[in-house]
């Protein structure tokens, strides 16, 4: 598990693979071409929830999978 960092701002490289093997999975998963719109949304949220601390791969995609509110 990657160690947790408070609310901050860069991501070093093994945070950068964590995130980014998350993102490919979702973006297969959901069927989702990695350039567009919804892949941007995918980034964006993943971030965001990564960012608020939860740091649990299950949770981080589980959350960002949700479907656009």
């Amino acid at each position: 598990m990657v160690p947790s960092r408070d609310r901050c701002s860069t991501f070093g490289p093994t945070e950068v693979d964590l995130l980014h093997s998350i993102f490919e999975q979702i973006l297969e998963e959901k069927g989702v071409e990695s350039s567009g719109e919804r892949a941007n949304e995918i980034a964006a949220r993943l971030i965001r929830i990564y960012q608020s601390g939860v740091r649990d791969v299950v949770m981080l995609k589980k959350l960002s999978m949700r479907p656009r509110e």
